[in-house]
């Protein structure tokens, strides 16, 4: 019994040796830039849903990491929506309404391989909605709490360099209505504003730019 105990601790020991350096071998997190080009697709809101349409969503964070794969972050991005010219003609003929927000973030990022890794982040921050119509009025845009949840999945063209596929969920505590287009009611409908905050699932591409040394450019990044 203890001949095969022993025969068992030492095959551990190879095993052990590869892990470690396989994990020896996997890039380290660093500082990056990264930018998304996303779709916000609303949920659970029915009047937004049909009233407008989305055209898409620009971002850019700085991300910094702090220990074994966590890190922080703030970033900011822009959200464009179309509203829809039949859904409420004739009272108004065409419009945008843009979505600004600036946030902080907490992520988790973990390398499944030399060149490929994932992220799992959480935000929060602000939100505000700037609505431009003939009869939208004219007035300033105002912030409400913002925060979502996301994932994605990367995999690197050059050392420093990576593209990948996220997405998330988010919501904004602000409510879409009649008045923010400066009506009073909805063609063919009797609700005037949205029962429910503002939801998005949002699916896109992103890349990650890392601020490093590369050790394979004479340039140094």
């Amino acid at each position: 019994m203890r001949s095969i105990l022993l025969l068992l601790l030492l095959s551990t020991i190879p095993l052990k040796g590869l892990a470690q350096e396989r994990k020896k071998r996997l890039p380290d997190v660093s500082a990056t830039i990264k930018g998304d080009l996303q779709l916000p697709v609303p949920l659970n809101t029915p009047l937004f849903n049909s009233i407008t349409e989305t055209i898409g969503m620009l971002g850019l964070t700085y991300q910094h990491p702090l220990f074994d794969g966590l890190g922080i972050g703030v970033g900011a991005n822009m959200s464009w929506f179309g509203v829809e010219e039949r859904a409420l003609a004739p009272l108004v003929t065409s419009g945008e309404i843009r979505r600004l927000r600036f946030f902080g973030k907490v992520q988790f990022e973990r390398y499944t391989g030399e060149r490929s890794y994932y992220e799992l982040q959480a935000r929060a921050g602000v939100a505000s909605y700037d609505y431009d119509c003939p009869t939208c009025p004219s007035v300033a845009p105002r912030p409400a709490f913002h925060w979502g949840l996301g994932a994605g999945y990367y995999l690197h063209a050059t050392e420093n360099l990576s593209f990948g596929l996220t997405l998330g969920y988010e919501a904004d505590a602000v409510r879409f209505a009649a008045s923010d287009l400066g009506l009073t009611g909805f063609p063919g409908r009797r609700e005037v504003a949205e029962t429910r905050d503002q939801q998005y699932l949002v699916v896109g591409m992103g890349f990650s730019t890392r601020l490093r040394r590369s050790p394979d450019s004479d340039q140094g990044w």
